[in-house]
This record gives C-alpha cells, sequence and structure tokens, in this order.
C-alpha cells in the first residue's frame, strides 16, 4: 500500500524538484528566483489554456501524452520496485528508449522547423546515451548477481563501480537537459525546441514529463549505487544527484551537437570498459 501511495505522490514530488531545481539555480546565480510551487502554477495555469488552431494530426495530439505516460511508469521500477520480475530492468530500458522515441515524435510531427532540428539533435545523442544507459544497467546487474531490481543489492555500489556511477550521471544530464548536454532543448538556439508549438493542455504534459525525469534520474543514481536498504543513506544520495544537475546547469556552458556527441562517445567507452572490468571477475563484492 506504501508503493501506491508513493506511485501517486509522484506528480506532486516532480512539481517540488522541479521548484527547488529552479531555486537553487538562482541562489547559485545570486539571484533570489522564484517561489518553490511556481511549477505548480505554471502547470495550471497550461491547463487552462485553449489551443490556438485547430491540430489534426494524431501524432502531435498523442506524442505529449504518451510522453507522459512512458516516463511515469518509470517510477513502478525506481526506487521502491511497484512491479517486479526476473530481468525487469530490461523493460525499464526499452521504457526510457520509448520515452526519448516520443519525445522526438512530438517534434517532428510539429510544424516548426526548430522542433524538427531539436528532434534530430536528439536522435543524434540518443543513439549514444541509451546505450551507455543500457551498459550501466547491465553492468550493476552483474556486478550484484541479481535478477531484478527488487532484489537489488547495492550498499556503497558508487565505491565498487566508480566509472559506472560517473556515466550514469552524465547520461542523466542528457536525458533531463541540463547543460552542457541539453542541445535538443536550447532557448537561445531553437526556442526550447520540441515544445515551441504546443499549447495549452499538451504543453503541460510536456513540462509535467520534464519535471517527472528530473525526480527519476534523481532516485535512479541512488538506487543503482547506494541501495534502500538506508533510506537516509539513500536520500542523501538522491538530492547529491539532484545537487550535481543543479549546478551543471547553473555553471556551466552548452555543448554544440558534435561536442556532446564527442563526449558522450567518451562517456559510452567508459562504462564499456567497465563493463569489461565487471564481466572478467575484476570487482568487489556489493
Amino acid at each position: 500500500m506504501d508503493s501506491w501511495l508513493f506511485l501517486l505522490a509522484v506528480p506532486f514530488l516532480a512539481i517540488l524538484t522541479e521548484g527547488l531545481y529552479r531555486k537553487l539555480i538562482a541562489r547559485m546565480q545570486n539571484r533570489v528566483g522564484p517561489p518553490i510551487a511556481q511549477p505548480l502554477y505554471d502547470l495550471l495555469k497550461l491547463w487552462g489554456k485553449k489551443p490556438l488552431r485547430k491540430e489534426n494530426d494524431p501524432f502531435f495530439k498523442a506524442a505529449p501524452v504518451l510522453y507522459f505516460l512512458s516516463h511515469f511508469a518509470l517510477f513502478l521500477f525506481v526506487p521502491l520496485s511497484i512491479v517486479s520480475f526476473s530481468y525487469d530492468f530490461i523493460l525499464l530500458i526499452y521504457l526510457t528508449i520509448l520515452g526519448s522515441a516520443f519525445f522526438i515524435l512530438a517534434g517532428v510531427s510539429s510544424d516548426s522547423p526548430y522542433s524538427v532540428i531539436a528532434s534530430m539533435r536528439e536522435m543524434i545523442l540518443m543513439v549514444v546515451y541509451e546505450i551507455t544507459l543500457a551498459i550501466i544497467l547491465v553492468t550493476v546487474f552483474m556486478a550484484s548477481g541479481a535478477l531484478s531490481l527488487a532484489g537489488l543489492d547495492v550498499s556503497f555500489g558508487f565505491a565498487t563501480l566508480p566509472l559506472a556511477a560517473l556515466c550514469l550521471l552524465a547520461v542523466g544530464m542528457v536525458e533531463i537537459h541540463v547543460t552542457p548536454f541539453d542541445t535538443a532543448s536550447a532557448k537561445a538556439e531553437i526556442l526550447s525546441g520540441v515544445e515551441v508549438e504546443y499549447p495549452g493542455k499538451k504543453m503541460f504534459f510536456m513540462k509535467s514529463t520534464s519535471y517527472l525525469k528530473k525526480l527519476f534520474y534523481s532516485l535512479l543514481w541512488p538506487t543503482l549505487f547506494v541501495g534502500t536498504g538506508n533510506w537516509l543513506l539513500f536520500g542523501l544520495g538522491a538530492f547529491g544527484t539532484f545537487f550535481v544537475f543543479t549546478f551543471s546547469q547553473a555553471t556551466t556552458p552548452r555543448y554544440r551537437v558534435d561536442q556532446a556527441f564527442d563526449r558522450l562517445l567518451i562517456v559510452m567507452v567508459i562504462a564499456l570498459f567497465e563493463f569489461i572490468r565487471v564481466s572478467w571477475g575484476f570487482v568487489w563484492v556489493l
């Protein structure tokens, strides 16, 4: 029952995460920043807006909702394993890929060239970061010997698999569009990219999903490298991950697409090195 209550609380936790995200960035840049509840006000305003024109493209209508649902489903597995079965991490990988695919679909089904450019950028980077995420997850499960997320025992896994832990932070930055890897949603270049043509309720789902992603990747890192056995350590790990994302957004410049791709290739090679090390047995018991 507690697990399902957590699932119901996820949207509100995501809004709180976004509010803290904005507030921390503002303080790091010596600004007061918006109130913590500002993301909630933004979503309520978006939900009340009407579309500016008639929309006939079914993909344009459906993509934001599917994008939201695919990312909301991730919380069935992380951090509480509400749904658990053998090799469930494979479904987790598929859901992240599906979410990125719906993000791309949202862009290419739009009439704006900015949205199409954003989708192409996301597609280029997706080739690398999704493979890297899959390598990291497989490495963690190989090292732990577990078959599902519920059976994962990774106390202080960040010390056992330090390269994989660092690579997951980089992948998280790409997934939630944090600088220097926010090339697919660069506001100064392509007017926030995919979201530029979406009005009202559809923008509500796009923004809500971006909040969910920040919460999910803040929880995924401690789930894989700290463990859920000690909730105090888990909370510290989640806040530390969230702080890294926030600090990166507040202090780093944006990479060009080619630069981001090259850096992510390096990250993938590092993750692959960690995978080879574990597969050859050069790892401490978690």
